[in-house]
């Protein structure tokens, strides 16, 4: 079995729900007219037999389209017609323009249904697969049609696949037009070319299928996938587990809190901690098995020469190269990892035992890199530091252990460092101080704690002397909120009166337990012991 098997089986048991748009749905066939046909039938047990829930939807009037692309946002993969011809409401209140544009059938609704769904906030930054299965010949057209669509409605991001020019693609949608073939029998009227384009009803299922896992191909992606199909299937046990037998016992625990805002935090720790629960009882922490990883790194591997490095740690013209083989022996458990890097790449062409033992942590950066270099590390760092990778426009933080700020006086930046406990719970207009450790930005080759969003390295000021303390008055809820100020987040301290004052944006929150380390970190500072011995004993001890 390859890696893209194995991905093709995850996205299979992920996928559940595909919905069909198409104005010849219900419609008998017309002879004269067949190549956009559609056999609704054929097209539901089709899926059926893949154990899938397809849905298929024929507009009649225009408040359908608004209708359909409600339901299309709660759908997996959504398939939608070109050309769509149904009857327009209230003719004779659309004007001339509107009228002509309304006459050209082909692309109109599907556009629109394009755009709002890629405009919707659901859908903002979500994997979204969605198929284009026309009875028109024109493929490519179309394709660059939908493009300069999406252009134009300023959405940005997509391009046309050089690979396919069928394809439109951005880092998280990709746009698929593919040409019906009812039966079988109309394939012969596309280019030569395109005649792989077309697709028969009994292969749509794992046309769809396979296109969606070309998106999830990853370790990560299709783990992700794994655990959300866990969490899907035991959808009725949580909801269970958090029974309305409960909520006697969450009103009382909210009754006797000062403030009733902690009983709903309490209750997003406690879902949170379900979802982990079900994540291990369905044994989710094997599927990135030696087995898997294997197969991967078949089809992954960069098979390029890795440059080997010079005693100082820089990188050389002498070049070695790695097996599938050494990669799975770096990759298993030992109980030393020096060791085990100098006894898998220390006999390889220009390398040595002991050039490996001064550089194997650079070699594994090396080796385990893709094509954007060490982009991929740091986009790693930030998925296990920043607590809020999601989050809407709607979100308003509040300051805590944890949140990291930047002055918007002198550009420093700043990292809290107050406990959570007396961050919240604070009367509505009292003042309170918190604290803050200073964090230096360091350059690409220099040592850091944490990377902020935009790929920032900071270093925290470990110093007992780089302590700050800043007031702010509490909102209504018992704590410090950010105010939204255009497409940033601000914490106005007490004394702001005025845009000459400093105040702090909002840049991310680091995860409890690294927040608390600092605090652990910052305490061991202020309890070292400081006297004055004969330098004799004090060097001796080094």
């Amino acid at each position: 079995m390859s890696f893209r098997d194995k991905s093709n089986e995850i996205a299979n048991e992920f996928l559940q729900t595909v919905v069909f748009l198409d104005d010849k749905a219900y419609s008998t066939t017309d002879q004269a007219d067949i190549n956009h046909d559609f056999d609704v039938k054929s097209v539901v047990k089709s899926f059926a037999r893949n154990k899938k829930v397809c849905s298929v939807f024929q507009p009649e009037v225009e408040n359908d389209i608004h209708l359909f692309t409600e339901i299309a946002q709660k759908a997996d993969v959504v398939v939608l017609d070109w050309r769509i011809i149904i009857n327009i409401e209230n003719a004779e209140e659309l004007d001339d323009e509107e009228d002509a544009v309304v006459d050209d059938h082909n692309g109109h609704y599907t556009k629109k249904i394009i755009k709002k769904l890629l405009e919707s906030k659901s859908s903002q930054n979500s994997l979204k697969l969605i198929v284009i299965y026309t009875g028109n010949p024109e493929l490519q057209a179309i394709a660059a049609s939908i493009l300069q669509s999406l252009q134009g409605a300023g959405i940005d991001g997509f391009s046309i696949n050089q690979n396919d020019e069928c394809s439109i693609n951005s880092h998280s949608c990709k746009i698929l037009v593919r040409a019906k073939s009812n039966g079988g029998n109309n394939r012969g009227q596309h280019a030569p070319e395109l005649r792989e384009k077309s697709v028969t009803y009994e292969e749509l299922p794992e046309f769809i299928n396979s296109e969606f896992a070309k998106m999830t191909n990853g370790l990560l992606s299709n783990f992700a996938l794994k655990a959300l199909t866990a969490i899907r299937e035991n959808s009725f046990q949580i909801i269970n587990v958090f029974s309305k037998d409960l909520d006697y016992a969450y009103l009382a625990n909210q009754s006797l809190l000062i403030n009733n805002h902690d009983a709903n935090e309490l209750l997003v720790d406690l879902i949170g901690d379900t979802f982990v629960s079900i994540l291990r009882a369905n044994d989710a922490n094997s599927l990135l098995n030696s087995e898997l990883i294997k197969i991967w790194l078949e089809d992954n591997l960069q098979a390029q020469e890795q440059p080997s490095r010079s005693k100082s740690g820089e990188p050389e013209e002498k070049t070695f190269s790695v097996t599938v083989q050494n990669a799975l022996d770096l990759l298993s458990s030992c109980t030393d990892v020096k060791e085990k890097f100098v006894n898998t790449l220390g006999e390889l062409n220009n390398l040595s035992k002991s050039n490996v033992g001064k550089n194997y942590k650079a070699y594994a950066f090396d080796i385990f890199s893709d094509s954007q270099g060490y982009g991929s590390h740091q986009e790693y760092a930030k998925l296990c530091q920043h607590k809020n990778l999601i989050h809407n426009q709607g979100y308003i933080p509040f300051l805590s252990l944890g949140t990291v700020v930047k002055s918007t006086h002198d550009g420093k930046f700043f990292v809290c460092i107050q406990q959570r406990c007396d961050s919240v719970r604070i009367e509505n207009g009292d003042i309170r101080r918190f604290l803050f450790i200073s964090l230096d930005l360091v350059e690409n080759d220099k040592p850091f704690d944490f990377i902020t969003p935009n790929g920032e390295k900071l270093y925290l000021n470990r110093k007992t002397y780089d302590l700050k303390t800043i007031k702010f008055f509490a909102s209504d809820d018992g704590s410090v909120r950010a105010e939204r100020a255009q497409d940033t987040l601000i914490f106005k301290q007490l004394h702001q009166k005025d845009n000459a004052i400093e105040s702090f944006e909002y840049l991310f929150e680091l995860k409890e337990l690294y927040a608390q380390r600092i605090v652990d970190d910052y305490s061991s500072g202020l309890s070292r012991v400081g006297l004055d011995e004969p330098e004799w004993v004090r060097l001796s001890k080094r």
